[in-house]
């Protein structure tokens, strides 16, 4: 933490010169004037130098995760540890990236002495990546502002703005099985997710018996579960550079890079595993493990394109390494272009009729 007391040199001037006046002036009532002058300077200097060190500001959170367009609140605890009013403070957050968020990174507050206050602001992606905000520069400072504190605290906070979400379905339900899929286990009970319990019956597994239910009430119960579908995700996404048309790459590169986002957040919803993979910069293949759509969705907020084309069948190249069942998604220009069709057709965009499921099943 950096922390300064500083005051401009026209108070300097201004205390030497009544200083000065007052040892020599003759007349008591302007010496009375001269010092009253000095003892406000004087009192405005302890008053600050009280404050001084005094103000401690926290992040409530050291990481913030949201969507391209969404807002997102950045909080702060701030507490005054003096005794004194801090009656102006002047909080600003450094991001310097101020074209990417709208909305203020600006508090203006007061805190009495010994208060703990919670402060908040807004902020509003405009492009996906990865940023960091901090330091929090703090400005406050004796009543009459003759004296002024600056701190300047590191609280460091890392945003993640994950790509837009976009209005896209999947085939799949949860619990029903579609399609020529081939799985040999479509619906089972997932023991990560309990619905609820019922009394024990004959013939229910030791293991399902809810101990700490039967103990309470007097008489076995048996945990029942949510049932759950089986079938992974995997999602390849095509953003070589020279297979997307020059006048709109840019544009239809990010537009992929959402529908890859869109179909992994899909498989959050479904809690299905989900596997990736992607012809760009330094990704490698993903095979489909639980809760890795997470992580699929950070490496989506910094991906970027490659020069080149993608010379090969991402299918053919990834079939033999994903489960049976997997559902295999491929996104690139093609898709990108039938997605644009269907928006304009005003018509129920999936990615069955993008043609973004190429492949489900073995």
């Amino acid at each position: 933490m950096k922390n300064s007391l500083k005051t401009s040199s026209i108070v300097y001037i201004t205390a030497a010169l009544c200083f000065l006046a007052f040892l020599f002036c003759p007349f008591r009532i302007l010496q009375f004037i001269l010092l009253s002058i000095l003892g406000i300077l004087l009192l405005s200097f302890f008053y600050a130098l009280m404050l001084y060190k005094k103000i401690k500001i926290e992040r409530n959170v050291s990481e913030v995760k949201l969507s391209c367009g969404e807002t997102a609140e950045i909080s702060f605890t701030i507490k005054n540890f003096s005794r004194l009013t801090a009656h102006l403070c002047y909080f600003f957050d450094e991001i310097p990236y101020v074209y990417v968020f709208e909305d203020a990174n600006q508090i203006i507050t007061s805190l009495k002495g010994r208060e703990l206050k919670y402060v908040t602001y807004k902020i509003k992606a405009r492009e996906r990546g990865i940023y960091h905000a901090g330091p929090v520069k703090v400005k406050t400072g004796d009543p009459l502002g003759l004296f002024q504190i600056d701190m300047e605290v590191p609280a460091d906070l890392k945003i993640v703005v994950r790509p837009a979400r976009i209005k896209l379905t999947t085939e799949t339900q949860p619990g029903f099985p579609q399609g020529n899929l081939k799985i040999n286990n479509p619906v089972y009970e997932d023991v990560t997710m309990r619905r609820s319990i019922r009394e024990y019956k004959n013939g229910d597994e030791q293991k399902r018996i809810n101990w700490r239910a039967s103990a309470k009430f007097g008489a076995l119960f048996t945990n029942q579960f949510e049932n759950s579908y089986n079938s992974p995700f995997f999602i390849f996404l095509n953003i070589a550079k020279e297979d997307y048309e020059l006048h709109s790459r840019n544009y239809n590169i990010e537009k992929a890079i959402e529908i890859a986002a869109s179909i992994a957040e899909k498989a959050i919803f479904y809690r299905q595993r989900c596997g990736f993979s992607a012809f760009a910069e330094g990704y490698p293949f993903l095979r489909p493990t639980p809760n890795s759509a997470l992580t699929i969705l950070d490496i989506l907020s910094v991906i970027k394109p490659i020069d080149g084309k993608c010379g090969y069948d991402p299918y053919m190249k990834f079939k033999n390494q994903l489960p049976a069942g997997t559902l295999f998604f491929e996104i690139g220009p093609k898709e990108v272009e039938e997605y644009f069709l269907k928006l304009a057709a005003d018509k129920h965009i999936n990615t069955k009729n993008i043609g973004a499921l190429k492949k489900n099943g073995k």
